[in-house]
């Protein structure tokens, strides 16, 4: 990164529970933090919703739903 910053991500509005925390520290941290949430937001754009597959759609028109019912397919007695 050539010094991008996401908006809304200061070093210096970071809170560590570790003492002692350099400047230098708090940047590579703040690098670091940007660079992931800028892979999860591109992640989330660039990836389909799980549906159905091309091949799951052209096989359904092959048969009619079997449907259970008097005079219709049943399940076998065991």
């Amino acid at each position: 990164m050539s010094g991008e910053q996401t908006p809304g991500l200061d070093p210096a509005s970071l809170h560590f529970i570790t003492r002692r925390v350099s400047a230098s520290e708090r940047a590579a941290v703040a690098v670091v933090l940007a660079a992931q949430l800028a892979q999860e937001s591109a992640q989330l754009g660039a990836a389909p919703g799980h549906g159905t597959s091309a091949w799951q759609r052209s096989q359904r028109p092959l048969r009619a739903p079997l449907v259970p019912g008097l005079g219709r397919w049943s399940r076998p007695e065991l």
